[in-house]
């Protein structure tokens, strides 16, 4: 039986490789005779297995047709011996089974993470950690698995790969990246610059809490978010309650007044979609304040995030022509930030709110609508 297995995953492997027989036998420096033999059902000799496996990038298990029983009994042994070893010791045991499984992305996984371990190893076994997270990246469907290959990877690689590994991230959450750049410094204990980027990762998950679902308000929507008014309501004004917990006299900072009268918008707007019309219409006359007050900060200008303490002096651009919004640090470095509609409210955003939202076709004969609007109308033109 194993002498047939051999023959079918050789011939197997070499046609899905596209290979002649002579293509293979000079890539293992045997003869073509030899090739055809095996595959008719004759048996390499075992010095030669390991090369036959490893240039299948299999193990000698899998090309003899080892069972599974037997392959996941080896693992679970495996697996035994790595809890109870020291760092280094799991670094080279599971080196050892990764050449024997390479296609168990756990195995690689706890490869990389005890490389991860052994500071000194990350340059010894650099290579083997691109090629093992290049493998995962390109052959695992696990996500989490897909991260911490991603996270590793930007850890360890030179500056030179660096360019290569930082955009890798599975998911569009725009912090993942400076994440990633976070942990680099940490580890790598650059100190300045770890405090410089974790003060700009805090600003950037407050960010990302802020404006999740920021633009959807705007552009052509399904109706999803407009059904559930009341969530909005409750959502918005939470928003607004942590706005004013960063100063200690509840005043909103410069930088995040235009972010404050979106969700004081937005407050409104979801109050009377569901059905609390006098809190609603309070929440409007109280947006065209904030919006004003957001309109006379000039496009470009630096603003202040508030509690120096917490954000140590940090600052905040706000949009200007180019479209960037940046954070700068307290030694004057500069954090690209990609949530600039939180700084880029407009002169009509309420006019279009009243327009467009379906929270307003409930009231749009009432005599408040009806002034508020043309306010609205009067305040766009005037900006």
């Amino acid at each position: 039986m194993a002498e047939l297995k051999i023959a079918e995953n050789i011939l197997s492997l070499r046609r899905k490789l596209k290979l002649t027989q002579e293509e293979l036998a000079s890539a293992l420096s045997v003869s073509s005779q030899a090739v055809s033999n095996w595959e008719r059902g004759g048996y390499p000799d075992i010095t030669l297995l390991p090369r036959i496996a490893n240039y299948f990038k299999i193990t000698v298990d899998e090309l003899i047709g080892n069972d599974e029983v037997t392959k996941q009994a080896d693992i679970e042994d495996y697996r035994k011996r790595y809890s109870q070893l020291p760092w280094k010791d799991k670094i080279t045991l599971a080196k050892e089974d990764y050449r024997k499984y390479p296609s168990d992305f756990t195995i690689m996984e706890e490869l990389v993470w005890a490389i991860m371990k052994v500071r000194d190893a990350w340059a010894t076994e650099y290579e083997l950690v691109k090629e093992v997270c290049t493998k995962i990246l390109a052959e695992c469907s696990w996500e989490y698995t897909r991260q911490n290959a991603t996270e590793a990877m930007s850890i360890v690689c030179t500056d030179e790969d660096w360019e290569n590994w930082q955009y890798k991230s599975e998911q569009f959450y725009s912090s993942c990246l400076n994440e990633r750049i976070e942990e680099r410094y940490w580890r790598r204990g650059v100190k300045d610059k770890f405090e410089n980027q974790s003060n700009a990762n805090d600003l950037l998950t407050l960010m990302h809490f802020l404006g999740r679902e920021y633009m959807r308000y705007y552009e052509q929507e399904n109706g999803m978010l407009f059904e559930n008014p009341a969530r909005t309501a409750a959502l918005m004004k939470y928003r607004m309650r942590i706005l004013e917990s960063i100063t200690e006299d509840g005043t909103v900072p410069e930088a995040w007044c235009g972010c404050y009268a979106d969700c004081c918008l937005k407050a409104a707007g979801a109050l009377i979609g569901a059905g609390e019309y006098d809190e609603g219409f309070a929440y409007l006359e109280k947006s065209f304040e904030l919006y004003e007050r957001w309109l006379k900060i000039p496009d470009g200008a630096w603003m202040d995030v508030g509690n120096p303490v917490l954000f140590e002096n940090a600052e905040i651009s706000k949009v200007a022509k180019g479209c960037v919004v940046n954070i700068r640090t307290k030694d004057n470095t500069e954090v690209w930030s990609p949530y600039l509609w939180l700084f880029w409210q407009l002169e009509n955003d309420i006019e279009r709110a009243l327009a467009n939202w379906s929270w307003f076709d409930q009231v749009r004969e009432d005599p408040r609508y009806i002034a508020i609007y043309e306010k609205a109308k009067s305040f766009a033109d005037k900006q």
